[in-house]
């Protein structure tokens, strides 16, 4: 009998543990942009201890990393004022074999929903995922991409008329072949949301030659042009790729209208630190982080500020 006691004890306290670390608060959370993608990219990357819990990530690959994360990207999204949902999914493996030995893939995608000022059902989904290669910090992939959405959402809050729902969500799994963003888009398939685009942002903080270049990944003509018209502006060079092999192929492959942005993998300036221990907050270069911030901005701002109808 008191061996069966200890164990309920030491069992309850375990869970009273568990409970604590999913917990995570965003302690004065800076206000200013470029601060607070900064404490972004070091908290998920394991440069810092996520506070304040105390507990420092090294990956994002494995299933209790990834846990902690979503606690600190549903934190993320409360600072944005957005309600966070969970949209929970079950993958098959491919072979057959394997299902029956490990099971399904299981992830979770995490997501919020900054409304419009106006009464209207369409909507611009922006996302990244947030999932890593196992042993690898992952502060460009794909923690860069994280901050970049964070800082745009602050951003566009403060429009005081839109009229376009904006969709923040960050993705599982992308590294295990699209898993996420494929649950992603489906989910949004069969509830029948009115996409007029998705912008996916996978790597975005390394810009070795200083030009604030970005990579467009297989735009349609309508966002290739703004993007273009909007980097104009800024000083910014866009380039357009082929590039199909990140999280908005999921959404194209289901007919979505969707665009990836990514530094200029194509173009050779890119990290040569991808999905390895390297991949550190010390490489991060947050000046590209907020350029691109700013130029993603102007674009999703002109979209949410158009009638509707115009089909970007």
């Amino acid at each position: 009998m008191k061996q069966r006691l200890i164990i309920l004890m030491i069992f309850i306290l375990m869970s009273c543990s568990k409970s604590h670390e999913e917990k995570v608060i965003l302690y004065n959370f800076p206000q200013d942009i470029k601060q607070a993608q900064i404490e972004i990219v070091s908290s998920l990357s394991g440069n810092q201890p996520i506070q304040p819990i105390g507990v420092q990530l090294k990956a994002r690959a494995t299933l209790r990393e990834r846990e902690l994360s979503r606690a600190y990207l549903i934190e993320l999204l409360k600072n944005l004022s957005l309600q966070p949902i969970e949209q929970n999914y079950r993958q098959k493996n491919i072979n057959p074999f394997v299902d029956i030995l490990i099971g399904p893939f299981k992830g979770t995608n995490i997501y919020g929903i900054l409304p419009a000022t106006v009464n209207t059902n369409q909507y611009i989904i922006l996302g990244a995922h947030y999932d890593t290669a196992r042993d690898c910090p992952g502060a460009n992939d794909n923690a860069s991409a994280i901050s970049l959405l964070y800082g745009v959402a602050k951003k566009i809050s403060e429009i005081p008329s839109r009229e376009v729902n904006v969709l923040i969500v960050f993705f599982d799994q992308e590294e295990e072949d699209l898993i996420g963003s494929k649950a992603f888009a489906r989910y949004i398939k069969k509830n029948e949301y009115d996409i007029l685009s998705v912008h996916t942002f996978d790597q975005i903080a390394w810009d070795k030659d200083q030009d604030n270049a970005i990579e467009l990944e297989l735009p349609t003509a309508e966002l290739e042009e703004i993007y273009k018209e909007q980097g104009l502006k800024l000083d910014i060079p866009i380039h357009t790729t082929k590039v199909n092999s990140t999280d908005h192929q999921s959404f194209r492959d289901i007919g979505f209208n969707a665009v990836g942005i990514t530094e200029e993998f194509v173009n050779k300036d890119t990290s040569p630190y991808k999905d390895t221990p390297e991949d550190t907050f010390e490489t991060v270069n947050f000046d590209y982080v907020e350029s691109t911030t700013n130029l993603v901005y102007e674009v999703i701002k002109t979209l949410v500020t158009k009638t509707k109808g115009d089909g970007y």
